[in-house]
């Protein structure tokens, strides 16, 4: 059934174009966006779905990666590139990334709230080496910050989750845990991103109803569903309906994937890369929709070292760790990667935000029948994504919208 269904979606979504060809040679040349969101599936099919409602930020843990990337150098530089689908770094990689940073927040503009911000917090008369703070401030437009972990530490955690919070208008809060930075700890760096995005159309709150949604087949909940009829991306199959709703200014969207009825979220799931949701955002096209979707929210907390061991970075956080790019010795290596994100999705639009931290520490050593049906009440995919570049910056499962 799951081969048959990687099959079915590549039948369906490979009619392209020669233009459309060209540029998906293009994408898988750029470090962005092929690089962010592959790292985005890779991510979300080795973390289980659970329960709960879930939301990542793949944009925001590969900001962060990228930074630490950086200094890393040899093979732990290598296992680096090929989790987080890095290129393998030439001169232009980590500038690139800044120009990319810099567009995103020229495409937001006056109607998008988004903000970008990076900061490094550097062990005070440690040896790093000043190229290192120049090229993650030059590309990165990082902030850094002197730091005294030996004899200060809980101060220093204090003003960086205040920064945090700060950066995330208020809604990433102690991402950094008591006890967390230690003796050992020689530098932090940290990613934060709030996006606010009103829809380019309002959902009529007086049109909002609570109705069932499907758990599980035998399982319902109770959630508040937002409805309108209008016309916006789609496309469907045997499997999954895709619909885009796009925010103000036309230059976000959030994609929705539901899966079909009697059709698993997981195989959905499984049969999704980058490649394939690109050529997703090129197939839906204009339709007149009757949408149903719930309001939701989620917030979720991760810790990362074994994620990313697992996906191959094993060398990164171990004492054979090669991070002498930042301080011109192998004496560094990660002890820490810790991602917090949330998102509300309502009538009036979308809030959501996400901050990472890696910690590296010193060795220890019209007719309702004209209308096509999109009801969001069973578990779906979100996904908000740039229009330009069709770059991931949240994504998540809502598993029930319902749930206190």
């Amino acid at each position: 059934m799951l081969m048959m269904m990687c099959v079915s979606c590549s039948r369906h979504v490979r009619q392209s174009t020669t233009e459309e060809r060209q540029r998906e040679m293009a994408m898988a040349s750029m470090p962005f966006p092929a690089s962010n969101n592959q790292f985005a599936f890779d991510l979300l099919q080795i973390l289980p779905p659970g329960d709960e409602n879930f939301v990542i930020s793949p944009f925001s843990i590969s900001a962060a990666m990228a930074m630490t990337y950086a200094g890393a150098r040899g093979e732990t530089k290598e296992q680096m590139a090929r989790v987080m689908h890095f290129r393998n770094e030439n001169s232009g990689f980590h500038q690139q990334y800044g120009e990319y940073i810099a567009e995103l927040d020229q495409m937001a503009g006056d109607t998008i709230a988004l903000n970008i911000a990076n900061s490094l917090w550097a062990q005070e008369d440690y040896h790093f080496l000043d190229s290192f703070f120049e090229l993650i401030e030059s590309a990165y437009n990082s902030q850094t910050f002197r730091a005294d972990f030996m004899a200060d530490r809980e101060r220093i955690r204090q003003n960086i989750n205040d920064w945090v919070y700060e950066q995330t208008a208020e809604n990433i809060d102690n991402l950094i845990s008591r006890g967390v930075l230690t003796a050992d700890t020689r530098l932090v760096l940290v990613n934060a991103i709030h996006f606010f995005g009103p829809w380019l159309e309002e959902f009529e709150a007086e049109l909002t109803r609570e109705d069932s949604f499907y758990v599980s087949p035998r399982e319902q909940s109770q959630a508040y569903f937002m409805s309108k009829r209008d016309t916006f991306p789609y496309f469907g199959d045997e499997n999954m309906q895709v619909l885009e709703l796009p925010y103000a200014g036309g230059d976000f969207s959030m994609m929705v994937i539901l899966p079909a009825e009697h059709t698993d979220l997981a195989r959905v799931e499984e049969s999704l890369d980058a490649l394939c949701f690109f050529r997703l955002t090129r197939r839906v096209s204009p339709s007149a929709v009757e949408l149903h979707l719930p309001r939701f929210d989620a917030e979720s907390k991760v810790d990362l070292e074994e994620t990313l061991t697992s996906m191959g970075m094993t060398d990164a956080f171990a004492d054979h760790a090669d991070f002498s790019g930042m301080t011109g010795q192998r004496d560094l290596k990660i002890d820490k990667v810790i991602h917090q994100a949330m998102i509300e999705v309502a009538e009036k639009g979308t809030e959501a935000a996400a901050a990472t931290a890696v910690v590296a520490i010193r060795k220890s050593a019209l007719e309702q029948d004209a209308y096509t049906i999109f009801n969001a009440n069973r578990p779906f995919l979100f996904f908000i994504k740039d229009n330009e570049h069709q770059s991931i910056l949240f994504a998540g499962r809502v598993m029930d919208p319902g749930a206190d």
